[in-house]
């Protein structure tokens, strides 16, 4: 049986065509959650297969008709989906984890969902990796969820598409007009980009931050004095355009980020696949980055703007178009402005406190957790930016060929100053 792909996973399937054609290894993201001790493999595997019985969509296939794609059921044997990794300290933990990440599989035959237990001689790191187009990051904190617990899941309607039910014809093209305008007007102003090298893209690199708990409330409560409550991504986003200007970088006119906007329920425990977010824009031009005052209060506005005159969906019925077209055609229109250069400045996620929480995995205690995603060159960079028991962790997703090390280095510290308002206005 095929289960179509919605109109945000083939999204993300044409982001993977994307960051392929950029010469890495797909749209593959992960959680990784730090371990305080070993655990019990046979344990770990049992719940693997515990969980694929009970959501055997998450062991499917992509598969190609026509322009449309669809998810086909896999029947191999789930315990394929579960991998055991040694290493000796959390160094060389994390080279494996960043051989995971960057291992090349066909879109057709990518696994949707891996589990990786990464064992040290104290400690451990449980990661999944997971195909982006089959679930998007929350989706991702509830198999988490239910990989762990043996909950029974009430029936519950796709929140996406439940959405586009309540749309006829002539309010879908009413709202791709409407967005098709908003798209014009991001497209006044040139993108600036990291400072990359000319080079063919090889890797992603990834350089992991976690603030402890003082350091995090200080952000969070800086956060809401200048980006208002609803605004905390917008605080870490406008950050990142200010350390980004200030550590040096292909300055054009301005910044634009894009960054998604969760449909789901709050607390709602499904569903688990499938991708059920829209997409917002931040931007703002060099002269309102080089203001901090002025930025924010220009982001708090363009927010509360796209709300109110419903851009924040206005975006599904153009992606649900080009659900039709190829995939190539998709991300050409997608990433490219009229001029022909990259419109994202640079890729960002704040997903805020896991919930459900996962405290401890087969009795060991988890002590942190961080994210993981490929990106596109242009841009070649990400900030995701996760919480965990009131800690927050900065997780700098990079192509490692394209930016130079030491300025990477660079933006890290400038961010994190930024991010505690130590610079001057």
């Amino acid at each position: 049986m095929l289960r179509p792909l919605n109109t945000a996973d083939h999204f993300t399937l044409m982001m993977d065509h994307e960051i392929r054609q950029s010469g890495l290894a797909g749209n593959f993201c992960a959680l990784v959650f730090e371990l305080d001790s070993a655990i019990d493999i046979a344990w770990l595997q049992m719940r693997v297969t515990s969980f694929i019985s009970r959501f055997p969509e998450a062991n499917v296939r992509l598969k190609q008709q026509g322009r449309r794609f669809f998810w086909k059921q896999h029947e191999g044997d789930v315990n394929a989906l579960f991998f055991h990794h040694r290493a000796t300290d959390s160094s060389s933990a994390l080279t494996v984890i960043e051989a995971i990440i960057n291992r090349r599989e066909a879109a057709e035959s990518a696994l949707p969902v891996g589990f990786h237990l990464v064992e040290m001689e104290t400690g451990a790191y449980f990661m999944l990796r997971w195909f982006h187009p089959i679930c998007d990051a929350k989706g991702a904190e509830l198999i988490m969820h239910h990989l762990l617990k043996d909950e029974v899941l009430s029936d519950g309607e796709n929140p996406f598409n439940q959405l586009k039910s309540k749309w006829g014809l002539w309010k879908k093209i009413a709202m791709g007009i409407q967005a098709k305008r908003h798209i014009n007007h991001l497209d006044r102003i040139d993108s600036s980009l990291p400072k990359v090298e000319p080079v063919i893209a090889d890797q992603l690199k990834f350089q992991i931050v976690t603030l402890d708990r003082d350091d995090s409330k200080a952000i969070l409560l800086q956060a809401r004095k200048e980006a208002g409550m609803t605004g905390t991504a917008l605080y870490f986003i406008g950050c990142m355009m200010r350390a980004l200007q200030r550590v040096g970088c292909d300055e054009k006119q301005g910044f634009c980020v894009p960054y998604a906007m969760n449909m789901r329920k709050r607390k709602a425990l499904f569903p688990l696949l499938g991708n059920q977010v829209s997409f917002l824009f931040a931007q703002a031009s060099l002269q309102q980055v080089a203001n901090r005052a002025l930025l924010f209060s220009e982001l708090r506005e363009q927010h509360k703007t796209t709300v109110r005159s419903g851009l924040d969906v206005a975006l599904v019925p153009l992606m649900e178009a080009g659900a039709w077209l190829p995939l190539h055609k998709y991300g050409r229109i997608i990433r490219k402005g009229p001029k022909g250069e990259e419109r994202s400045s640079f890729w960002f996620s704040y997903t805020g406190e896991s919930d459900p929480k996962v405290e401890e995995i087969a009795d060991a205690k988890v002590n942190g957790m961080f994210q993981l995603s490929q990106v596109t060159s242009p841009p070649a960079l990400g900030l995701l930016v996760s919480q965990y028991d009131g800690c927050l962790t900065l997780s700098f997703n990079y192509i490692g060929s394209q930016i130079d090390q030491q300025w990477m280095e660079q933006l890290i510290a400038t961010v994190q100053s930024e991010l505690t308002g130590e610079v001057a206005a």
